[in-house]
């Protein structure tokens, strides 16, 4: 529980860390769930959950992600397996989870588009 109980303010701690170590204070960030975690789950793996939706930009929690951080919900993506078995090798579940991540990044690269070109 103490570990799970960190991930949140962790998972922040990251984001930022990397964005200073490559320069880059607004890169955009995607992050997937872990697959077997199911929505309204309790316990750590709850825990860990709605700790990656609090980090999300959509969630208004912290204004400096809006736009530029996003989770994607994996659970419905997983086609069988946890995360400690890899989702049984099972190339779907990581063709759709890489699929989706891809969507998120291009949202978020469309997004900001759409606010510099308003800018102009």
């Amino acid at each position: 529980t103490a570990h799970a109980s960190k991930y949140e303010e962790n998972l922040v701690r990251l984001i930022k860390q990397l964005r200073e170590d490559f320069e880059a204070p607004k890169a955009n960030f995607v992050m997937a769930t872990l697959g077997q975690t199911k929505a309204g789950a309790t316990g750590n793996e709850g825990m860990i959950l709605d700790a990656m939706f609090c980090v999300d930009g959509d969630s208004g929690k912290y204004p400096e992600f809006k736009g530029n951080v996003a989770t994607v919900y994996t659970h419905d993506l997983s086609k069988g397996g946890s995360s400690n078995g890899h989702y049984n090798g099972n190339a779907e579940t990581y063709m759709n989870i890489g699929e989706a991540m891809g969507k998120a990044m291009a949202g978020l690269i469309e997004n900001k588009d759409r606010k510099s070109k308003r800018r102009r």
